[in-house]
């Protein structure tokens, strides 16, 4: 498959131009996608498209299943099934939702019974499911993880979702290349969490809007394969469509005899291929960052956005300091949610909870880390009697694995809750949940208002970090814990064996699930495009004239724009009051606040200008989407947008309209004089009653999706004969990556011809 680019290639460039099936003369791309992983949130939806119209998924070879975002964390002894062991109904019907898709399209699935079941950004990578060169999706924006092993790995919303079940493909506009580049040493408690969270606060977290990060220099090549997962998991937060490390033989040792890894000769071959996965000398870079490793101390969030980053060391900022007014603005409801006084020492800090898990920090090197610091605070090291912490694996195996080191047991003994694996307190949609006001170190990724339960307030830490501020109570320097003495407490305390992952991989741990055959058929191929007029079910975007509704914010995230609570449905519909909901709704009256979407005539809004950056950014929820459509905005206008939030909105036939910051603030000014504004996507402008109209540009093939109201997967299904005849070439060139379910057991690759195939 010949590269679309002459001369040297980055990285990025290579996995691309690797899977491009076909690409628009405007550049939009249809590409292939080797790995999907699914979960139970994302998906309903998107299976219930399946089944409506009559389509099967296209590659079960290439789809793993488990459950993870809203499955409670207690003790599974008793488990018996879904109906009795998960309390919350609507979490519970979004489970056992699961369970019935993946036997009615015969998708391999890690349930509740089975001990590999854990977060899919922890599963794929521990089974040898992510593998060098690939591309990768999942319905969650954390999705970046797995870019650690060399692959083009990034979230999608849950019509992408169906989409990729459908077609194997994405319809995707090339990222722009972006290297960040740390050399030298990292000074003493300095790990891969610092790194990333010293990273997002240089950059900001649209820092890398539009881009695909790769993370070079010394200190990422000396980093093991989990502390690469973390860095690259927090990409996202960073505003980076991906992030990536080139593969290296620190990849090659975690992949290999890892069960879903190819074998033999097939990995004789996967290796030579991916010895080939490294940027070229003269690559060109779009943008570049290089940073100091000494420069990066032990790090933790003071604030709402990841971005708010101090040395732990350091103080509370003082927001009358800050020259940019929207920053201040910013800092100054940040400090206000946090509870917090400007030029307050962050170790003078209490807390009420500890968090240890989540994809970004729940693996066993991390378990390792939060242990050891235990262990130096002496054989007599409690919990404070302040704080509750809890562990959460990121994984059964993960959790068997730390058990047969005897790190549960340190934990445990120390008054920490051992729990079972799951995405838990990290953005608490199971019971796993801060009360409003408490105070919480956690090792997740996001720290946004309400991430981890109503009124909360985040401090995101290393898992050290977080072992440390149990212990004593507070945000605290874990380099307190470390010297001779602290050596001689851990040389004194239990003596631990290091165990192998493999140990754990190779047993046979749970039931297989037996797909039922697909009922499903495939429906017949039209020959030529759909006409303007076809029916697709996405709303045409033509002309919307209405209201306007101002809005002065700067990162407006998805868990704002609707809460975790919102996220346990299995339809696309009725989240219009989900919409804003913490800044609409007073918390403790349910009463109605003076929120700009309450205001009469802006609860009519058809249309929201927010004249702050990065409108969208954070998780990869389609229901934000869904609860701007159902209230009625078809239109929202900004300065800029996350990348998913983007795509999500023209997947439900919604405008998301770039603008200049200076445009923004005088259509803001026109809403806030009641004008209305009308949005002519045809002719490419915006118009309002005595001014002149604003024109902007778009890209074609979406402006005709959204005037036509045509559905992406009809479009990309009348590509069948181009999609055919890329999987022939990709069997041909790369056979490890089909064919085959878990276990040995073949799944029949419908419509491709299948070259020689390893058995797994």
């Amino acid at each position: 498959m010949p590269g679309t680019i002459t001369g040297p290639r980055t990285l990025h460039d290579k996995i691309w131009d690797d899977h491009v099936v076909e690409v628009n003369e405007d550049g939009l791309a249809l590409i292939y996608i080797d790995r999907h992983l699914v979960h139970e949130v994302t998906s309903p939806q998107a299976f219930e498209g399946l089944k409506n119209a009559g389509r099967p998924v296209r590659r079960p070879d290439c789809t793993l299943a488990t459950v993870d975002h809203n499955i409670p964390t207690i003790s599974r002894k008793s488990y018996k099934s879904v109906d009795t062991f998960v309390a919350e109904p609507d979490s519970r019907a979004q489970v056992m939702q699961l369970e019935e898709n993946v036997k009615d399209f015969g998708l391999t699935y890690f349930g509740l019974s089975d001990k590999r079941q854990g977060i899919v950004h922890v599963i794929g990578p521990e089974q040898g499911f992510t593998l060098p060169g690939i591309t990768c999706v999942c319905g969650d924006s954390h999705t970046s993880t797995h870019g650690a092993f060399g692959s083009l790995a990034f979230g999608i919303g849950t019509s992408e979702v169906e989409h990729v079940l459908a077609t194997q493909t994405l319809l995707q506009r090339k990222g722009k290349n972006m290297r960040i580049t740390v050399d030298g040493e990292l000074v003493e408690g300095v790990g891969s969490k610092d790194v990333i969270l010293h990273i997002i606060g240089i950059i900001g977290t649209a820092g890398g809007t539009g881009s695909v990060i790769e993370y070079a220099g010394s200190v990422f090549r000396n980093m093991s394969m989990e502390a690469r997962m973390s860095v690259c998991n927090m990409s996202i937060e960073a505003g980076a469509r991906a992030g990536m490390v080139a593969p290296d033989e620190i990849t090659f040792a975690y992949l290999r005899n890892r069960p879903l890894a190819p074998k033999g000769e097939e990995w004789d071959r996967a290796e030579a291929y991916w010895r080939t996965l490294k940027s070229d000398e003269g690559a060109k870079f779009d943008i570049e960052v290089n940073i100091n490793a000494a420069d990066i101390p032990p790090t933790v969030t003071w604030g709402t956005s990841p971005q708010d980053v101090v040395a732990i060391t350091g103080k509370v900022p003082d927001p009358s300091t800050m020259s940019d007014p929207s920053k201040r603005a910013a800092a100054e409801r940040a400090l206000a949610y946090m509870g917090l006084q400007a030029n307050t020492p962050m170790e003078d800090l209490s807390l009420q909870k500890v968090f240890i898990g989540s994809c970004t920090n729940s693996r066993i090197e991390d378990l390792r880390s939060a242990a050891r610091i235990i262990l130096a605070a002496g054989p007599n090291a409690k919990v404070a009697s302040n704080v509750q912490a809890m562990v959460v694996p990121g994984s059964g195996l993960i959790k068997q694995h730390a058990e047969a080191e005897g790190l549960d047991a340190i934990f445990k003994r120390a008054g920490f809750d051992w729990r079972e694996a799951g995405c838990s307190m990290c953005l608490g949609m199971n019971p796993d949940q801060l009360a409003p006001g408490e105070r919480c170190a956690s090792t997740s990724n996001r720290n946004f208002e309400g991430r981890q339960g109503a009124g909360g307030r985040t401090h995101l830490v290393s898992p050290a970090m977080a072992a440390a501020a149990a212990i004593t109570g507070k945000l605290t320097d874990v380099r307190k814990f470390f010297g001779a003495d602290a050596e001689e407490k851990v040389a004194a305390g239990p003596k631990l064996t290091l165990a192998s992952a493999f140990d754990f991989l190779t047993e046979f741990t749970g039931p297989a699930t037996e797909p039922e055959r697909p009922s499903h058929t495939q429906t017949a191929i039209p020959t030529s495009l759909p006409p303007a007029s076809s029916g697709s079910g996405v709303s045409k975007f033509v002309i919307v004239k209405g209201i306007a509704a101002p809005l002065h914010a700067d990162n407006v995230d998805t868990d704002m724009i609707i809460p975790k609570q919102f996220l346990k449905t299995l339809k696309r519909t009725g989240l219009a009051n989900a919409l804003f909901f913490a800044q609409r709704f007073d918390p403790k009256t349910g009463e109605k606040t003076d929120f700009i979407l309450n205001k009469s005539p802006y609860d009519q809004a058809k249309i929201l200008i927010c004249t702050g950056k990065n409108f969208g950014c954070g998780s990869s929820r389609e229901h934000a989407a869904w609860a701007l459509n159902d209230f009625g905005i078809r239109c929202v206008i900004a300065p800029s947008f996350a990348d998913i939030f983007r795509n999500n909105t023209m997947q439900n036939g919604m405008l998301p309209l770039l603008l200049s910051e200076e445009d923004c603030k005088d259509l803001a000014t026109d809403a806030e004089a009641g004008m209305e504004i009308e949005v002519d996507l045809e002719k490419q402008e915006v118009r309002r009653s005595g001014k002149p109209a604003i024109t902007f540009s778009i890209d074609s093939f979406r402006r005709h999706c959204l005037v036509n109201g045509l559905d992406d997967i009809g479009l990309t299904l009348q590509r069948e004969e181009a999609i055919v005849s890329f999987e022939e070439k990709r069997s041909a060139l790369w056979s490890w990556l089909d064919g085959f379910g878990y276990q040995g057991q073949k799944i029949p690759v419908a419509g491709i011809k299948t070259g020689k195939k390893m058995e797994w």
